[in-house]
C-alpha cells in the first residue's frame, strides 16, 4: 500500500508539498500540482482518514441517539411511525453534507442515553442529535454538555439546546377547524394519555378552536383513549370505555377526533362491531398520517399529518449550522413545525346526514347496551 512518502518520491517533491495538494492548502504551482496528482493516481494512493482527523480535528461523524430501532414497527400497518421518519429526515441531510451518521438505540431505557453519548464522544463525533419517539420534555445526560447538539421531537427541561418539535396545539386546532367546515358542532376527542405533552397541547388547540369558532365547549366530549406506556390490551379497554361514554351522550358527537392514527384504526373496528358506519353515521379524524393506516383503512382516513421527516431534516440542518458556526442567533430555541390536514373519505358534511340516520345511530347504540 502506497504511502505519502512514496507519492513524494514518485513526484519528486517534498512531503509537505504532497500534503498541500491533498488538503488544497498553501501555494503550489500548476505543473507541480499536476505531477503530484498523477503520482497519486499511478500509485493508487488513499489518504489516511485517521491522519486527516488528527490534523484537522474533524471526523465527519454525527451521533444520533434514539429509540427508533426498539420501537420499529413489527407489522405493516405500523410502518411510518414518527421515530423512523424523523431518522430518515436526519439521514438525508447528513448524507448530503458528506458526513456519516452513527445511530445508537436506547432500548427504551432512558438511562442508557448517558452511556451512548459518552461512547459517541469517545469516537469524537462532531455533534449529536437526541430523537424522541413522541413530543416530550427530556433530561439530557451530562455527556451532552460542551458539544454541539440538537433535540428532535423533544426539548430539555433547562431549555439550553435548540429543539425541533411539532406544533401540536395548531394540529388540535386544525382538526376542529376541519370538522367545523363540514358543519359539525358536536366534536368528540379521544385523546392520548392526558399526561403526555402532545395530548395537552392538542387539547389546548381543540379548546381554543371551539372558542374562536364560537362552538360551545362541552368537556364531556374530551375523553382519554390511550395510556402512557400501557399495554395494547389496556389501551383497547380504555378506548372502548371512552367510545361508549361518548355514544351515551345526548346528543352524541357527530365526529370523533383521535389522538393518533393507530387509535383511529382501533376505533374503526369498534364502530364496525356496533354496526355504526363511517362516515355515514359518524365521521372520524386521525392524527400523524401513518400512511399504511390512513391510506389502507376503509374509508381512507382524514388525518392531521405532522411533518416528521421535515423535523428530522431541520434538526440535522441546525446541527450542521452550529458545527460550522453558521447558526443564526435570532432563530428560536424551540422551533415548531406545522403540519397539515390530509382530507380523505372519513369525514362527511353534516348537512348530508339525515335525521333518520341520527335516530338510527342512537337506536343501534341503545341496542348494543
Amino acid at each position: 500500500m502506497a504511502t505519502i512518502y512514496d507519492v513524494a518520491q514518485f513526484a519528486k517533491v517534498s512531503i509537505k508539498t504532497v500534503s498541500r495538494v491533498l488538503n488544497d492548502e498553501g501555494p503550489v504551482g500548476f505543473e507541480t500540482r499536476e505531477r503530484v496528482l498523477r503520482a497519486i493516481k499511478s500509485l493508487d494512493y488513499t489518504p489516511s482518514n485517521a491522519a486527516r482527523t488528527m490534523r484537522t480535528q474533524k471526523t465527519d461523524l454525527i451521533g444520533v441517539i434514539t429509540n427508533a430501532i426498539t420501537s420499529a414497527p413489527t407489522t405493516p400497518e405500523m410502518a411510518g411511525l414518527p421515530s423512523i421518519n424523523l431518522v430518515k429526515g436526519i439521514q438525508s441531510v447528513i448524507d448530503s453534507a458528506g458526513k456519516l451518521m452513527m445511530i445508537a438505540d436506547t432500548g427504551n431505557d432512558a438511562g442508557r442515553a448517558e452511556e451512548l453519548a459518552r461512547t459517541f464522544r469517545e469516537h469524537r463525533v462532531e455533534g449529536m442529535l437526541f430523537v424522541a419517539d413522541y413530543h416530550q420534555e427530556v433530561k439530557l445526560p451530562p455527556s451532552f454538555n460542551g458539544i454541539p447538539g440538537v433535540l428532535v421531537n423533544c426539548f430539555d427541561e433547562s431549555q439550553t439546546l435548540p429543539a425541533i418539535v411539532p406544533d401540536d396545539m395548531l394540529g388540535g386546532y386544525r382538526a376542529v377547524e376541519t370538522a367545523f367546515r363540514q358543519k359539525h358542532r358536536r366534536i368528540g376527542f379521544l385523546t392520548l394519555a392526558p399526561e403526555s405533552m402532545a395530548s395537552q397541547l392538542r387539547t389546548e388547540g381543540y379548546c381554543k378552536a371551539h372558542q374562536d369558532l364560537g362552538i360551545p365547549l362541552d368537556r364531556e366530549l374530551i375523553i382519554p383513549g390511550m395510556t402512557l406506556g400501557g399495554s395494547p390490551e389496556a389501551d383497547l379497554k380504555l378506548l372502548t370505555q371512552g367510545l361508549d361514554q361518548l355514544l351515551r351522550l345526548d346528543p352524541p358527537p357527530t365526529i370523533i377526533c383521535c389522538g393518533n392514527d393507530r387509535m383511529a384504526m382501533s376505533l374503526y373496528q369498534l364502530l364496525q362491531q356496533r354496526q355504526i358506519m363511517i362516515p355515514e353515521q359518524i365521521s372520524v379524524i386521525g392524527f400523524d398520517d401513518y400512511s399504511l393506516i390512513s391510506e389502507v383503512v376503509i374509508p381512507r382516513l382524514t388525518t392531521v399529518a405532522l411533518p416528521y421527516i421535515e423535523m428530522g431534516k431541520r434538526g440535522a440542518k441546525r446541527l450542521l449550522d452550529i458545527i460550522i458556526a453558521k447558526e443564526n442567533r435570532t432563530e428560536p430555541l424551540i422551533e415548531k413545525l406545522i403540519g397539515s390536514v390530509i382530507s380523505r373519505n372519513s369525514v362527511k358534511p353534516l348537512e348530508k346526514v339525515s335525521l333518520h340516520d341520527q335516530q338510527n345511530f342512537k337506536r343501534k347504540e341503545d341496542d348494543g347496551n
